[in-house]
């Protein structure tokens, strides 16, 4: 009996010290608390922002059939381009993709570094690959493969972002998509006056937003908004807050051979606005042709306006489109240039 009420005494004054221990932590434990946001918000201060140009993110625009429409595709997205476009579009796609889209030539007589000026993939082939199904898809696109000078410093840029996409049928008329976008990204940087060199990992997560509302049985409405929100962290960086970029659109199917189609575009990282215009005509043996036009601004013949083309095939669910766009280069000579894209929509 004296054993088993020596060792209830023990049990009684280890936690009576216990008490004792936590009641001191509970009572320093709002100054730790201070005391690490403080040294955490130093650390973060203490890091400077990533120098990168604001196009950096911008990648390329991707799909053929897009591209050949002018664009104009946020109210159409009728293809697995969608999750690009509008991810609410992914609703009516009917079967499962394979889909692809290169970059497979420019014509120009300009120089790479005048060509590539302003240009966040430098050239790069390959600009979208994804599976793609009715209401989910997986994608893979390159947004940065960027090498340059910028402010007083040579950096290297690579980022890659991998789209996990959902759509769903809010009501009647109303579709909504979201993608859920993964960052990996590598930073590179000489500095021309230190001498100094750094490289650096980012990781980011960014969300994308996709609206389509049938507004009568012909006309459909679309909205998209890019990167809301987003963010990339960097292990030596400050963290980066990419920019939204926003597409309101409108199309019509006056008659099955007969597409309509127009978009307006902010690109709040470069701070412009575009208007996009274009038109599909369907003829025999299921061939479609298509013409559109980009412009900085209505109805002006300023140099940022540029014209597109494009061509497409389909048969049994197979899809191949090939697009044109022919603009002129903001450089003394005004150089003109020719850029082809092949898109491949393959049914599984």
């Amino acid at each position: 009996m004296k054993f088993k009420l020596d060792r209830f005494i023990e049990v009684r004054n280890v936690f009576y010290l216990c008490g004792e221990i936590s009641g001191v932590k509970r009572a320093i434990l709002p100054f730790i608390i201070v005391f690490l946001f403080i040294y955490f918000t130093k650390i973060i201060s203490a890091k400077e922002s990533i120098p990168v140009p604001d196009f950096i993110y911008n990648g390329r625009t991707i799909d053929a059939k897009a591209i050949g429409l002018g664009e104009a595709f946020v109210a159409v997205c009728d293809n697995p381009s969608a999750v690009y476009w509008n991810p609410a579009g992914l609703k009516f796609l009917n079967r499962r993709y394979f889909s692809t889209s290169i970059n497979i030539l420019r014509e120009t007589d300009a120089s790479d570094t005048d060509l590539f000026v302003n240009d966040s993939l430098k050239g790069k082939k390959l600009i979208f690959l994804g599976l793609t199904g009715n209401r989910k898809a997986i994608s893979y696109m390159p947004i940065t493969n960027y090498s340059g000078v910028y402010e007083n410093k040579n950096i290297e840029l690579r980022a890659n972002k991998y789209l996990f996409s959902s759509a769903s049928q809010y009501s009647e008329f109303m579709t909504m998509g979201i993608n859920i976008n993964y960052i990996s990204a590598t930073f590179g940087e000489t500095d021309m006056v230190k001498s100094e060199v750094n490289i650096a990992d980012g990781n980011g997560l960014s969300f994308d937003l996709g609206f389509l509302y049938t507004f009568f049985n012909p006309i459909r409405l679309g909205l998209s908004i890019r990167d809301f929100p987003g963010y990339i962290w960097w292990n030596d960086y400050k963290t980066q807050k990419l920019k939204h970029h926003l597409r309101a659109g409108i199309s019509t199917k006056i008659t099955d051979w007969f597409l309509l189609a127009s978009d307006y575009e902010n690109i709040f990282s470069i701070k412009k606005e575009f208007y996009h215009f274009g038109l599909q005509q369907t003829i025999i043996n299921n061939i479609s042709l298509r013409q559109g036009i980009v412009s900085e601004k209505l109805f002006s013949n300023s140099i940022s306006k540029y014209y597109t083309f494009g061509i497409g095939y389909e048969i049994t669910g197979l899809t191949i489109d090939v697009s044109c766009k022919t603009y002129e280069l903001n450089d003394a000579e005004n150089k003109k240039v020719n850029d082809y894209v092949l898109s491949l929509n393959i049914p599984l």
